[in-house]
C-alpha cells in the first residue's frame, strides 16, 4: 500500500475553501533607502506585485461490486477495496504533481537565470558549485539580490547514490596533473537535504529523465510549486451504498479535491546533467 510522497517535501501546501481560482500576490516595488537631505523630506517609494494562481478540482473513481463476488470472497480481498481506492488517490496526486513539475521547460529558462547546462551541470562537486552560484545570484522582482539559500537537492533515483555520497562524504579524492596540492575536504557535506522520487524517471510523464537534478529553496521560504487541497483535506473520501435497483451488489466511490501549480521561479535551479 506504500505510495511515494516526495512531493510533500518540495511543495508548499495551501488550504482553500472553494473551487474558484486562487491568486497569491507578491509585493514588489522600488523601496530603496536614500539619504534624507537637509529639510528632512523622505522620497516616496512605489509598490507593485507579481501574482501566482492555482485552482482545486475534484478527482474521483467509482466501482461496482457484484453480489456473487462479495459472497464468494473467501479470502476477504474485497474488504481491501476501500484502501486500494485510497492508494489510487495518492497515485493520482503523484501523477498530477510530477506531471506539472517535470514539464518545466517554460519555468526553468536561461532568461530567468535558473538553469545550468553543459558538462558543468553534471551532479558532482563542480556541478553543485555551478548550480549553487546561479541560485545565490538570483535577484528579486526589484533587481536586488534575493538572498535565499538553497535547502533541497532533488534527484532522480539514478542519481540518488551520487547525491547521498556528496552529502555524507567528509573528504574527496583530489587529483591533479600539475602536481599541485589540492584540498581533500568536501565543503558540500550535509549542505542540502536529499529528496528523490521514482516519478522523476517515469517515462509516461513529459520531462522525465535520469540525468537532470535541482537545487530548491525550502518550500516554506520560496516555493517553486504549490499543491492546494479543499479545506486542507489530503485524504480521499470513500463511500459505499447499495447499487442501483437493477444491479445486485454494492457501489463504492472515492473522491478528493486538489490543484497543482508552479509558483516562484526564483526558488530553484534546474541542472541538465549533461
Amino acid at each position: 500500500m506504500f505510495v511515494d510522497r516526495a512531493w510533500s517535501e518540495i511543495a508548499a501546501r495551501r488550504s482553500v475553501s472553494d473551487f474558484k481560482q486562487i491568486t497569491t500576490y507578491s509585493v514588489t516595488g522600488g523601496l530603496t533607502f536614500n539619504v534624507v537631505p537637509p529639510g528632512g523630506e523622505i522620497k516616496h517609494g512605489q509598490l507593485g506585485s507579481e501574482s501566482y494562481t492555482n485552482q482545486v478540482n475534484t478527482r474521483g473513481v467509482m466501482l461496482g461490486l457484484d453480489r456473487r463476488d462479495i459472497i464468494n470472497d473467501d479470502l476477504g480481498a474485497l474488504t481491501g477495496v476501500s484502501r486500494r481506492m485510497g492508494r489510487a488517490a495518492a497515485i493520482g496526486i503523484n501523477k498530477d504533481f510530477w506531471g506539472v513539475f517535470l514539464n518545466n521547460s517554460s519555468f526553468f529558462t536561461a532568461g530567468r537565470n535558473n538553469v545550468s547546462t553543459g558538462a558543468g551541470s553534471v551532479l558532482s562537486l563542480a556541478g553543485l558549485e555551478a548550480a549553487n552560484t546561479k541560485f545565490m545570484l538570483q535577484t528579486d522582482p526589484d533587481g536586488n539580490i534575493q538572498g535565499t539559500m538553497p535547502a533541497i537537492l532533488l534527484v532522480p533515483p539514478a542519481l540518488l547514490a551520487t547525491a547521498q555520497t556528496l552529502m555524507t562524504s567528509a573528504g574527496v579524492n583530489a587529483t591533479t596533473t600539475a602536481n599541485t596540492p589540492l584540498p581533500d575536504g568536501n565543503i558540500w557535506a550535509g549542505r542540502f537535504r536529499v529528496v528523490s522520487s521514482p516519478y522523476m524517471q517515469d517515462s509516461t510523464l513529459t520531462g522525465s529523465g535520469a540525468a537532470f537534478w535541482y537545487l530548491l529553496a525550502d518550500p516554506q521560504d520560496v516555493p517553486v510549486i504549490e499543491i492546494a487541497f479543499l479545506n486542507g483535506v489530503e485524504t480521499p473520501t470513500v463511500e459505499n451504498a447499495e447499487a442501483d435497483f437493477g444491479m445486485l451488489g454494492v457501489a463504492m466511490r472515492a473522491y478528493l479535491d486538489w490543484g497543482v501549480a508552479f509558483q516562484e521561479y526564483r526558488g530553484g535551479v534546474r541542472s541538465a546533467g549533461s
